[in-house]
């Protein structure tokens, strides 16, 4: 066959865990090899796809048409009722030579499928251009990601869809895995150790939360379960995710010990549990070895580059327990307290990005809800700045840096720090939020529309990301506001129920119950806020808005 170069849709397909599965039972690994190629072969003949060749468990195809390679992406996912297959497409000019394939749009397209989840399929953003206004094919935006031997950052998405339960022939849409990760009772003598289990707890959300294709339960609302006596199905169906994760800390000098338990919502089984007796110092590794298993147990599989975005960054002990505190204190808007302790850890480790980082932020929030003192917005550049020098692969540094960049209106920068941390972590709730609050301020309603969107997506059940897009879409006249709102509202009365004196949740909330037609309970509930504090800024400034 003479050598053609030609645009085509390349497909990369491969079976979840086929190597574990050799070792296992061999004959079971070869029939589910032998009935992938025979699901392959008959979709390909289908949609007018062209079988290449076999890698392995894997199996390379092309197709003349994006639409076809998708639609038959598709049924081969539905067609594999007994095991899993992660898929990669891509839209690119390639070399046909002698029955084979080459060329970069074929490495892309296998740098997709390895980076895909168990039974997902993902394309490239070239792919996406050319089916996303088609009838009958959902993506979803992941995130933009530097592949491996790829010189640009690539935009992934993934394509949704339904697959048949094995059962009954039910359909249901294939959802990401979801997770709570509730605070961690604190087993020690002294009560004053609560910041350092919560700390714990806090520090695992954070790494579960650097993972694609895992939701993850933001910690005010896991919290909200803090000292209650409720039955995991209830919480986790009031929480809307199919698992949880809970645990004990008993700390005793240098002393540690950790209990975890993964527990599935559906039944109160336990899918993981462990026990760690260490010193104070394992404490990191131990915080990762929990996540690593968790991720396991809800994924099946985690790349190299995934277990490398789980790990945390590292200091002494007692650094890092003034850094535990100082976040208890600016989770709690005690911004002055929490500055002390965040301090207090840069004195014992001064290259300690995330204390820099929680400086920072502390600073942004005093200078945008108490005074607008030039000092903090200055210590919220320079700290932002120092954890971007320290750490500049962390997400949390970029999204530092652009919501201090975004105080003082240099919003080109900012925009840039929010994209970067964007590409970094496609989960961080974050960045998209202030990179929305960014494009409303200048303007740019679609795009603050689209970042909105986003954000109450990353953390389904957050009030503030859905409220303020129904009011982006208020000023767009768009149709889509009264949906927004609704679904803000009913988001607000599940968070108030479970907080009933988070005064912001309050205030807030009350502005929408307004626009929904509810002004007894919104008034109700803004003179809830002002009895709880009637004092605070946030409050006033509600109550002003709405008068």
């Amino acid at each position: 066959m003479p050598q053609v170069r030609q645009l085509a849709a390349i497909m990369f397909t491969d079976i979840v865990g086929y190597t574990a599965l050799m070792g296992d039972d061999e004959r079971k690994a070869f029939h589910f090899r032998d009935k992938n190629r025979q699901l392959h072969r008959q979709v390909l003949e289908e949609f007018n796809g062209r079988f290449i060749k076999e890698l392995g468990d894997g199996i390379l195809s092309s197709f003349q048409s994006v639409s076809d390679a998708v639609h038959a992406a598709i049924k081969i996912q539905e067609g594999a009722d007994d095991f899993q297959l992660r898929i990669g497409i891509h839209l690119g000019e390639v070399i046909f030579e002698d029955n084979d394939v080459f060329g970069d749009g074929v490495n892309i397209a296998s740098r997709l499928q390895a980076a895909a989840d168990a039974g997902s399929i993902y394309i490239s953003d070239a792919v996406f251009q050319n089916v996303s206004n088609k009838k009958g094919i959902n993506t979803r935006f992941v995130k933009e990601d530097r592949l491996k031997n790829v010189k640009q950052p690539v935009k992934i998405y993934e394509v949704e869809y339904k697959k048949n339960k094995a059962t009954n022939g039910a359909t249901k849409t294939i959802q990401p895995k979801s997770i709570a990760v509730l605070p961690f009772v604190n087993m020690s003598n002294d009560p004053e150790q609560e910041y350092f289990c919560d700390g714990i707890s806090e520090e695992i959300i954070n790494a579960l939360a650097q993972l694609n294709n895992l939701r993850v339960i933001a910690r005010t609302s896991a919290f909200s379960f803090k000292d209650k006596n409720v039955d995991v199905r209830e919480i986790g169906k009031t929480l809307d995710v199919s698992t949880l994760l809970e645990g004990s800390v008993r700390k005793s000098g240098n002393k540690l010990r950790i209990t975890t338990q993964l527990v599935n919502v559906a039944d109160g089984s336990h899918l993981w549990a462990n026990r760690y007796d260490r010193e104070m110092q394992d404490i990191f590794s131990i915080q990762e070895d929990i996540a690593q298993n968790v991720a396991m147990s809800l994924r099946g599989v985690l790349t190299n580059e995934e277990r490398e975005a789980i790990r945390r960054p590292e200091t002494s002990v007692q650094a890092y327990e003034y850094f535990l505190k100082g976040r208890q204190l600016f989770h709690q808007l005690s911004l002055r307290e929490s500055i002390k302790f965040f301090r207090k850890a840069l004195e014992l480790d001064p290259e300690y990005a995330l204390a820099y980082a929680g400086l920072a932020d502390a600073h942004a929030w005093l200078y945008e809800w108490e005074g607008a003192k030039n000092a903090d917005l200055d210590a919220a550049i320079k700290n932002s700045k120092k954890a971007l020098e320290l750490a500049p692969n962390l997400s949390e540094s970029h999204a530092s840096h652009g919501f201090a960049l975004s105080q003082c209106k240099r919003y080109d920068e900012a925009a840039q720090e929010f994209r970067e941390a964007i590409v970094l972590n496609s989960n961080s709730y974050d960045a998209y939020y202030y990179y929305a609050r960014l494009c409303f301020a200048r303007g740019h309603m679609e795009q603050s529309a689209d970042l909105f969107l986003k954000a109450s997506e990353v953390r389904r059940e957050d009030f503030q990301s859905i409220l303020l897009l129904g009011q982006v879409y208020h000023v767009l006249n768009s149709d889509k506001a009264k949906d927004a709102f609704i679904e803000g509202v009913k988001r607000l009365r599940k968070y108030v129920e479970l907080n009933p004196d988070d005064i912001r949740a309050l205030s807030f909330g009350a502005g929408a119950l307004l626009e929904t037609g509810n002004r007894d309970e919104a008034y109700q509930w803004m003179n809830r806020a002002l009895e709880l504090d009637p004092h605070n800024a946030g409050v006033l400034i509600n109550v002003v808005r709405r008068l």
